[in-house]
């Protein structure tokens, strides 16, 4: 099963027939595939053969092999891009392509870009040099300022029904039991690529810890509990990171659970009810909101020993 097969048709579609933006938002929650859709597309761009991309031309096969000198990759540490970076930018799209007389920019979580980022990589964004196409990626497009957004052509990426997700998963992990993948499909909420984090070593690790934070968040510890359980997850930034995102799914399967809005993703009905019990709405927003900007903040580039502090501040705030 293929990800995004329509969307995918329609825009290498276009490229055969000559019709390249010089500007596309890739637009898709965690997982939808926006860096291989991206790179497909670039590949395509790039492409000297007659079907593209025919995949056996040299530029397919360096672009295969991350090799090509005109297809260019930023932000993909995990950190937010600064202005140096597109500066760096700047100067690369008055150089002359080297291969032929294309050359592709791919953004990376593009949507971290601080605003005196996007501001600076506004000019060229808008008017770039014959040839060069742009592909800004990002889950949500309204991170974006209106007068980057309207200068790009948006491509959304969807998601998978329960059953097709499902398939998936199971040909991906074969060895995976029938709970465990009807619980990676729960949490997954459509997207293949966090289905496929839960089912992975490392995932199962990350929600773990998740779990035992969202226990230190809602239960009746004291302020040195709980900085003490977030301290304890203090590690390298990219780290933290995929156990704040659990957490924050934590953090709104409770709020939801209040609101009777829907059922949870992570949490447990059971747990989800049982730490939004004796809690107000508000309260429980206001630990979900703290929870986000820490995830926010730490994408960009804040120390992640400043961040934490701040969102223990902000819950133990929030619990009065």
């Amino acid at each position: 099963m293929e990800l995004n097969k329509t969307v995918k048709n329609a825009l290498l579609d276009e490229i055969n027939r000559g019709v390249i933006s010089h500007a596309y938002i890739v637009e898709g929650m965690a997982g939808t595939g926006k860096r291989t859709f991206a790179s497909l597309i670039a590949k395509a761009i790039l492409c000297t053969g007659e079907n593209r991309p025919c995949g056996v031309c040299p530029s397919c096969r360096k672009c295969d092999a991350d090799t090509h000198p005109d297809l260019h990759r930023y932000g993909s540490d995990g950190n937010s891009f600064k202005v140096e970076a597109v500066r760096d930018i700047k100067r690369a799209v008055t150089l002359t392509p080297n291969d032929g007389d294309r050359s592709v920019y791919i953004l990376e979580k593009a949507d971290t870009m601080t605003v005196s980022a996007q501001n600076a990589l506004l000019k060229v964004f808008e008017e770039p040099p014959k040839g060069t196409t742009f592909l800004l990626l990002a889950e949500k497009r309204e991170s974006l300022l209106a007068t980057v957004r309207s200068r790009g052509r948006t491509v959304r990426l969807g998601t998978v029904d329960d059953g097709e997700l499902y398939s998936m998963l199971k040909e991906r992990f074969p060895k995976a039991t029938e709970e465990e993948l009807s619980e990676a499909v729960r949490i997954a909420e459509g997207s293949f690529g966090k289905g496929e984090s839960v089912l992975k070593k490392e995932g199962k690790t990350e929600r773990g810890a998740a779990l035992k934070l969202c226990d230190a968040v809602y239960g009746r510890g004291d302020r040195y509990d709980l900085y003490s359980a977030f301290l304890g997850q203090i590690r390298k930034r990219d780290a933290l990171i995929p156990v704040l995102d659990a957490l924050g799914q934590c953090a709104r399967d409770v709020l939801i659970s209040k609101l009777d809005a829907g059922k949870p993703t992570l949490l447990t009905e059971e747990a989800a009810a049982r730490h939004a019990e004796g809690a107000t709405a508000i309260t429980l927003y206001n630990i979900f909101d703290a929870v986000l900007e820490c995830g926010r903040s730490l994408r960009r580039n804040t120390d992640p020993l400043t961040a934490v502090s701040e969102l223990c501040t902000r819950i133990n705030r929030a619990k009065g």
